[in-house]
């Protein structure tokens, strides 16, 4: 048995359709604002760039001023419900960059990124350069398993959720550069979470769906991702399905791009 890639393309391109337009009709949680004196920048402000990867099209407008307080590491990048994660931003810059948006450079978009867990320094290295040639195979993590050790204080959600995000990003990185030892090490570690990670620890937000859907051995995976937005969408959605829009939208132009 092979994955069906047009069952799997379908299905993402409608489920990213679905958390596009319900985020943008209802694109942030009441009650949710910036405190005075401090500026957000809302990932509703990246669902333009999401639409184009689904649909085609040229490169959204986006204004200086907003790329601005993307790269500025004083002002918080929230999702529809005002919540932020360190990862939010590098997201942002990668699905504006995927589209067609030259994103400004800024400080802390190299490769080391002080302070940085796992999955922000594997997205710090996505977006510090993307038309580099070189795949940066020496900060790949090595081994058969996991892409970091679980620490005895990381909570088992947490380094999982860590785990994930980084995954996405490696896999991103291995499709962008051809690198066969990348690819291997990527689905090694998607092998690595078929086996041991339980959908208890996961989100809904889909991150490294692709990856999952490489092979076989890891299908299954993407499948309870897939089942897990098709629920949350259906119980919630609208703002709390910006995250979720993007990965999809992010998905779906990878698994389309290797034909």
């Amino acid at each position: 048995m092979t994955v069906d890639r047009k069952r799997y393309a379908d299905l993402i391109h409608d489920l990213a359709m679905r958390a596009v337009d319900a985020a943008e009709k209802t694109p942030d949680a009441a009650g949710h604002r910036p405190r005075v004196g401090e500026t957000w920048f809302r990932l509703t402000q990246v669902l333009p760039a999401a639409r184009v990867l689904l649909v085609g099209g040229t490169a959204p407008d986006v204004s200086d001023e907003a790329l601005a307080a993307l790269v500025d590491p004083k002002v918080r990048v929230t999702d529809g419900r005002g919540h932020t994660r360190g990862v939010y931003r590098q997201l942002a810059s990668h699905i504006f960059e995927r589209a067609g948006v030259e994103v400004p450079m800024a400080t802390g978009r190299g490769h080391e990124v002080v302070g940085a867990d796992v999955a922000e320094q594997a997205w710090a290295i996505l977006n510090a350069s993307p038309d580099a040639d070189v795949f940066p195979l020496d900060h790949l993590p090595p081994g058969e398993g996991a892409l970091h050790v679980q620490d005895v204080d990381d909570g088992l959600d947490h380094w999982t959720y860590c785990e994930l995000v980084a995954l996405h990003a490696w896999d991103a990185l291995t499709r962008r550069h051809g690198s066969q030892a990348g690819r291997d090490r990527v689905a090694a570690a998607a092998r690595f979470h078929q086996g041991h990670t339980q959908p208890d620890y996961t989100t809904y937000q889909p991150w490294a769906l692709a990856a999952f859907l490489e092979a076989d051995d890891t299908a299954a995976f993407a499948e309870q991702q897939l089942h897990d937005v098709r629920h949350h969408l259906a119980i919630e959605g609208g703002a709390g399905a910006v995250v979720v829009a993007l990965l999809l939208s992010d998905a779906y132009a990878s698994w389309m791009a290797k034909g």
